[in-house]
């Protein structure tokens, strides 16, 4: 082919850019071009053209409205996406392919077609004799992308893995960086990987080569990564772990590594997590089998000691965990976790007092969202969401000693303070929630029984798997586990209660990941400019806020076995009220939140939360119209009304029955919580309502059409 159509267009493209310096092209850039049926034609031709990656932003912008996908659309976006993978300039190839990443409607077309040839440019490294350090740039853009784009399932992950498995030596600096961090997201979402780790050891140089040593590859190079990486195999292993032998052993290996990172790479980051991981080692070393804890004594939980630890998560450099470019931008959520896990050491001399070992969960269920917070990536969806954003992967762990650490300590709690509420119930509730604590006590126990002994599935004595118990109650006593058969006389309806009871108080302990503390700290600068949204007002409007965004996103996430009305076109305004009110009552603010206040405002306030010196209040709706939230008028109104003789911040929390496309996947979580300001005639400084959408009237995924 001439390389005049190419000419024609790289020109025509950069004539558009100096028209309009330091802006994106006009809308009509596309069709001043030639549209879809010039790029279909001409388009591969753009390989290595400097304006190629502003052609995909183009294209990309353009594909984001569906009105804009027709006529030759599908074959101009297959051109461009040749001319992208045939670009052997690094910066144009990466520019080029990060857009192109960016966009799920592309995707959609082209990407088993771009994860194809992106194994194929990895591939073709592999072969080459002159490895030059240009093409092992480009390469190690290729192997990030194939790995993001097969944790969403485009591609194939078995040929993924077995890409990863060829590394066999040492490599230059940035595709053996890029190896090194594809297998350790490998690891991290498919548990069958972990035997990569050998990956890690060949590249970085610990093991002796499988092939001939690159004269430009030096293993010390990626050294610091690869001990990160390591320690993170073995780590995730321990958290995986059914047992506490397993756990053990590969947490001593994690250290190990982590001891190296820090030592010789001297990583602040591998220190702090070093110190978290000793911590377990000594429960561990301590308890013996069964495990018990009657003293902690460790010079590690020194209130000194502690001290120091929490002075260096202050200062640590996140920036120095490596999470970097692919890996998105996890880092808040990590720094929110560490944080946490610091103030919870120092509850540890207290807690352990119960003389129970899963009482490590505070620093065993810690460590789980520190791993998870830093090490998840951020990935294109498949499916267009409202806003067309990335969505973040994390670890999965769905199993192991980590998981059941934090769900025992959570019923163990949530069965105390069911023992409160009986004691202090009136008459009329005090059957119901009796029947609801021996319930707990007896799942509670066999829990202990089922875990501590580090028994796997097994079946009872007639052979046969008992029904499984629901979610997450599930997770503690397998089906076909004698603790679980045990169980089978007991109502079904309370074990369902109790399982919500005991994943509302799991999600009220989680960390927020990095779209949560997104538009966390979206709502938090919007009510900024309230003069009540400071000093303990603002920390208790922000601890609402926390557990309201983790509500929403559970939600909207859970199958209709767990919140069954999200699905039921016909559920009232009782459903999420009563939803609510039990996640907020099962949550540290549990308390202190009442239901159907009277002489609120004039009214009746649907949920209140009353704090020392004032009250935040809860207006809650069922709603069958597509009207925005924020043009609610009359529900606004209901909502500032409850504000007149208190703090001037309030929640509107509504289920959506028709707003949102019900044969659909909802929208994203950033446009189902907003803010909105309401002026009050005669008073000169505005309301502040925090506006909440749950999706209802859902369908299931196996059903969209």
């Amino acid at each position: 082919m001439s390389n005049e159509p190419s000419t024609s267009l790289t020109e025509g493209m950069a004539a558009l850019l100096t028209a309009s310096p330091g802006r994106p092209p006009n809308d009509d850039a596309l069709s001043a071009l030639g549209g879809w049926e010039r790029l279909a034609t001409d388009g591969a031709a753009l390989a290595d053209s400097p304006v190629l990656a502003q052609f995909v932003g183009l294209v990309v912008r353009e594909a984001a409205h569906p009105g804009n996908r027709a006529g030759t659309y599908a074959d101009a976006l297959r051109a461009i996406t040749a001319a992208v993978t045939a670009t052997e300039n690094p910066a144009i190839f990466a520019d080029s392919l990060e857009t192109l990443l960016s966009s799920p409607a592309a995707l959609e077309v082209v990407g088993t077609t771009l994860a194809k040839s992106l194994e194929g440019i990895v591939e073709a490294f592999q072969r080459l004799e002159d490895q030059n350090a240009r093409a092992a740039r480009r390469a190690a853009d290729a192997l990030e992308a194939l790995t993001r784009l097969n944790l969403t399932g485009i591609g194939s992950s078995f040929g993924f893995l077995a890409l990863l498995e060829r590394f066999n030596t040492p490599m230059p600096k940035p595709l053996g960086t890029a190896v090194i961090r594809a297998v350790g997201t490998a690891v991290d979402h498919w548990p069958h990987a972990a035997s990569l780790a050998k990956v890690v050891r060949l590249v970085a140089g610990l093991d002796p080569p499988a092939g001939e040593v690159r004269s430009d590859a030096d293993p010390e190079d990626v050294a610091s990564d690869a001990a990160w990486a390591l320690a993170g195999i073995e780590l995730v292993g321990a958290l995986r772990a059914s047992d506490l032998s397993t756990m053990a052993k590969n947490l001593e290996a994690s250290a190990a590594y982590l001891e190296i990172a820090r030592d010789a790479y001297e990583r602040e980051d591998a220190d702090v997590l070093l110190t978290v991981v000793e911590v377990l080692r000594g429960l561990l070393q301590e308890s013996g089998v069964p495990p018990s804890v009657d003293a902690l004594a460790m010079p590690l939980l020194e209130p000194e000691a502690l001290g120091r630890l929490a002075e260096r998560v202050r200062r640590i450099n996140i920036a120095s965990i490596g999470l970097n470019h692919w890996y998105g931008d996890p880092k808040r959520a990590a720094l929110l976790a560490w944080n946490q896990l610091a103030n919870d050491l120092n509850r540890l001399r207290v807690e352990f007092a119960r003389n129970s070992f899963y009482k490590a969960e505070i620093v065993v269920d810690g460590l789980l969202q520190i791993y998870m917070g830093s090490r998840s990536v951020a990935v294109v969806r498949r499916e267009e969401d409202a806003d067309g954003l990335l969505t973040l992967i994390q670890p999965i762990i769905e199993s192991g000693f980590a998981r059941t650490a934090g769900l025992l300590s959570n019923l163990e709690d949530h069965t105390n303070a069911l023992e409160r509420q009986v004691a202090e119930s009136a008459d009329d509730r005090r059957s119901a929630l009796s029947e609801q604590l021996e319930a707990a006590r007896t799942v509670l126990a066999a829990a202990k029984t089922h875990a501590l002994g580090g028994a796997g599935q097994g079946k009872d004595d007639g052979g046969m798997g008992s029904t499984p118990l629901p979610p997450p109650l599930n997770q503690l006593l397998p089906a076909g586990s004698a603790a679980a058969t045990a169980l089978g006389a007991m109502s079904k309806q309370v074990l369902i209660e109790l399982g919500q009871a005991l994943d509302d108080i799991t999600i009220g302990k989680r960390s927020l990941n990095l779209i949560e503390s997104s538009v966390y700290s979206t709502i938090r600068a919007a009510l900024a400019s309230s003069p009540d949204y400071s000093g303990a007002a603002a920390a208790a409007v922000d601890e609402v806020l926390r557990l309201i965004i983790r509500f929403v996103t559970t939600r909207t996430n859970a199958q209709s076995d767990l919140y069954a009305y999200v699905f039921d076109p016909k559920a009232n305004e009782d459903s999420i009220h009563l939803d609510l009110y039990n996640y907020l009552a099962s949550s540290d603010l549990g308390s202190i939140v009442e239901f159907e206040v009277q002489h609120v405002g004039g009214g009746r306030i649907d949920l209140r939360l009353k704090f020392d010196g004032f009250a935040i209040h809860i207006e809650m709706k069922v709603d069958s119209t597509k009207v925005p939230m924020d043009d609610k008028t009359a529900y606004l109104k209901q909502a500032v009304a409850y504000q007149g003789t208190d703090i001037r911040i309030g929640f509107l929390v509504a289920l959506r029955h028709k707003a949102f496309d019900p044969s659909g996947p909802p929208p994203h979580l950033s446009a189902l919580i907003g803010h909105t300001e309401f002026g009050i005639e005669g008073d000169s400084i505005p309301r502040h309502i925090v506006t909440v959408q749950v999706p209802g009237s859902r369908t299931k995924p196996s059903d969209m059409r």
